[in-house]
């Protein structure tokens, strides 16, 4: 594609035009125990079980997500790390919030309960790692940050 001075555009040629724009602009990731953090402060429509630890593109992603102006935004960024998280698990029998797994990063913990069909954090925040090792939990994605 050729952008022309007159403004027009010939999408015949081949070769490729950097127009002004974003391409300049580079966003930093959040670091993974804040990207985390910030993800699992929401909660999510079905029970879903975590599987492995965020991306750099992820990260970047939640950097963005904690930028946007509009909540749909915000929740479409949130929503999309989620889903390629995480994996689709069977919903609970009872209403009675369930506790599905421990998620620990760093020196804090995040245990997921999942309560009808929302998949949330409680206590929301996390709490510290200390107070989660005396309780017998489902199961645990450990994860050290640098």
């Amino acid at each position: 594609m050729r952008i022309s001075a007159d403004g027009f555009i010939d999408i015949r040629d081949g070769r490729k035009v950097r127009t002004p724009g974003n391409h300049s602009k580079v966003v930093e990731p959040l670091p993974e125990a804040e990207a985390l953090s910030f993800l699992l402060s929401h909660s999510f429509r079905g029970p879903r079980r975590v599987i492995r630890t965020l991306s750099m593109s992820e990260c970047r992603l939640m950097r963005l997500a904690s930028w946007a102006d509009s909540i749909s935004e915000r929740m479409t960024l949130v929503d999309r790390v989620w889903r390629s998280i995480t994996e689709p698990v069977a919903a609970p029998v009872s209403d009675t919030p369930k506790l599905l797994q421990v998620v620990q990063i760093g020196r804090w913990a995040y245990p997921i309960h999942v309560e009808g069909d929302t998949t949330r954090v409680l206590p929301p925040g996390g709490v510290p790692i200390g107070e989660i090792r005396n309780r017998k939990t489902v199961l645990r994605l450990d994860r050290k940050t640098a």
